[in-house]
């Protein structure tokens, strides 16, 4: 027994460093940035708590893009006041000539409404921590010579304890995208980050845009596919210290409907390799929580030590992958059996909902899947 359980911990620790090895971030080309004009646009709805932080920080860049456009979705809130305020451009969504609705259709309106000669589509929970963050991302655009597109996961910035629940679905979204393996390179993307998307103007229109993936639950990811399938680019990095978000501020009952929101379907895109390596790595951590328990009961003194290690190890192998994805608390991660388990549950709810019921709840609606 004592050999099969270290057989077991041995192969998930390895295909846990498999999945999530490394995460890239957005640094200066020593290229010079070419000159550009740069239109930010931002897709909106209920979004009045989320976007004074994303627009304060645009106000404070070194590098002023030519407008910011936010495209209000029929908000019940005071999303356009907010924008307003800001100095952003506002476009009403039920103004613009779009049959369909929701982010894919706010950001194919803010697209049409812009005149920059690239676009950068943000979420509004997004924020660029530096002054000089903007500068940088645009700068290694440059450095693909403007090729494809660039799509950027943000560092997750963590404020109240319950927030660390999201920490293994960020974990699942880098390791999901096949790029930050181990592999690295080897792998094809499995489409762009949902949260953030620079691209070509021309580009962009001319394969179709948001439009081409207006059905699509998993817009960006489907985007990307799309880019992929014109032998183009598909760019994706890591947001430390370039592009931040907090993620579900209101509360655990909008991070649960968040999460269960998509979940089941992103993983759809992930690479077989990465599939197996994140089951191997999320069933030895919990083989190895139980066998805590057992030798625990039983009172083996080698085999508590065993565990004990066997323990440690996971947990010091998911500080390290948590680290990459957010400012997660090393103290809460400690019981990561706890979050396992929630992560565990999401899923299947969003299978569930995804698959049986086929509809899910956002933003006060009810979407179609």
């Amino acid at each position: 027994m004592i050999y099969s359980y270290v057989l077991i911990c041995i192969l998930s620790l390895i295909g846990g460093s498999l999945i999530l090895w490394k995460a890239p971030r957005v640094t200066r080309s020593d290229q010079s940035t070419q000159p550009n004009s740069l239109s930010i646009i931002i897709p909106a709805r209920n979004e009045e708590s989320n976007l004074p932080t994303l627009l304060k920080s645009l106000t404070k860049q070194s590098l002023q893009p030519l407008e910011i456009i936010v495209v209000d979705d029929h908000s019940e809130d005071q999303t356009v006041t907010v924008a307003e305020q800001y100095g952003a451009k506002v476009v009403q969504l039920k103004e613009m000539k779009v049959d369909w609705i929701g982010k894919s259709a706010g950001c194919w309106a803010g697209a049409n409404a812009s005149k920059g000669d690239r676009l950068l589509f943000l979420d509004a929970d997004c924020f660029l921590p530096h002054q000089t963050s903007l500068a940088k991302i645009n700068q290694s655009f440059d450095a693909q010579k403007e090729k494809g597109i660039l799509s950027i996961q943000p560092y997750h910035e963590i404020k109240r304890a319950y927030e660390n629940l999201s920490v293994l679905f960020n974990i699942m979204v880098l390791a999901g995208m096949n790029r930050f393996s181990i592999l690295g390179k080897k792998l094809k993307p499995a489409g762009a980050f949902g949260p953030s998307l620079l691209c070509s103007r021309d580009f962009y229109f001319d394969i179709g845009g948001h439009e081409r993936v207006k059905e699509s639950l998993m817009e960006n990811i489907d985007l990307g596919k799309l880019v992929l399938e014109k032998d183009r680019p598909v760019s994706l990095l890591s947001g430390k210290d370039s592009l931040h978000f907090r993620m579900y501020p209101d509360g655990i009952r909008s991070l649960i409907q968040g999460w269960s929101k998509s979940f089941a379907t992103a993983s759809g895109s992930t690479h077989p390799v990465i599939l197996i390596g994140t089951s191997l790595w999320m069933a030895g951590a919990f083989i190895t929580f139980f066998a805590l328990l057992y030798t625990l009961i039983q009172g083996s003194a080698g085999g508590i030590i065993l565990t004990v290690i066997g323990y440690l190890l996971f947990y010091l192998l998911f500080l390290r992958m948590a680290r990459l994805a957010g400012n997660f608390s090393p103290l809460v991660l400690f019981v990561y059996p706890v979050i396992f388990i929630f992560f565990v549950s999401i899923f299947i709810w969003s299978f569930i909902k995804t698959f049986l019921f086929k509809t899910v709840d956002w933003k006060g609606r009810k979407v179609e899947v």
